[in-house]
């Protein structure tokens, strides 16, 4: 993953984001014994989420409303949840990220390396990033695009993290709901009536009236 320069091999990177999103999970393997490969695993992750809350922002700018200009606080849900709440996001993958470890090694008793888990998971966060699909502000298909994404999310971080232990799928499985969970749970109780620090699907239980009645 590293350029004959030194530099990080942007064109392998788009490659193996593609081919994840064609759902080639070798690229987990791939990954998992490539040590140049942490930092692009981490900006793969953090232009995920990104992604998903600049989906969010305007799924909820234009959510029937007519236009981004028109709306009020539209400045002010950018801000707080496609940016800081993909900071918040990001930090807490790391959380979802050791607690996997945690589970695997401490609980489970399970061979896992946390910097192949770090790389693997990185990478297989990628799918989150279709959350800019969320601009597609139709009712009923916003919702289905916003569940099939983080449905996806856990499926491929679920099948990441399976190449880089020898941990039963089982238990695979139940140590990534544990970390998943938690990282849905702490963005979903930055949302409120008046505040989102959390981005992309996490906007949906945000009450868009209440939110402009405050400005």
């Amino acid at each position: 993953m590293m350029s004959q320069t030194g530099g990080m091999d942007t064109e392998a990177l788009i490659q193996r984001v593609r081919r994840l999103l064609m759902l080639d999970t070798t690229v987990f393997d791939e990954v998992r014994q490539d040590a140049g490969s942490t930092a692009p695993a981490l900006i793969v992750a953090a232009v995920a989420i990104l992604l998903s809350g600049l989906g969010g922002w305007l799924w909820w700018a234009l959510n029937g409303v007519g236009g981004i200009s028109d709306i009020p606080g539209s400045g002010k849900i950018l801000l707080q949840s496609a940016i800081i709440g993909s900071i918040i996001a990001f930090a807490i993958w790391f959380v979802w990220a050791g607690l996997v470890y945690v589970m695997l090694n401490q609980v489970f008793r399970a061979r896992a390396d946390v910097q192949e888990l770090i790389r693997v998971m990185g990478f297989g966060t990628a799918p989150l990033g279709l959350g800019i699909l969320l601009v597609i502000a139709v009712p009923g298909i916003d919702f289905g695009i916003g569940l099939a994404v983080m449905a996806l999310l856990f499926g491929t971080t679920t099948v990441a993290i399976q190449t880089a232990t020898d941990a039963p799928a089982g238990r695979v499985l139940i140590a990534n709901f544990v970390g998943f969970a938690v990282w849905a749970i702490v963005l979903s109780l930055l949302v409120s009536s008046t505040s989102v620090f959390a981005p992309g699907f996490f906007e949906f239980h945000l009450p868009v009236k209440s939110f402009q009645d405050a400005f």
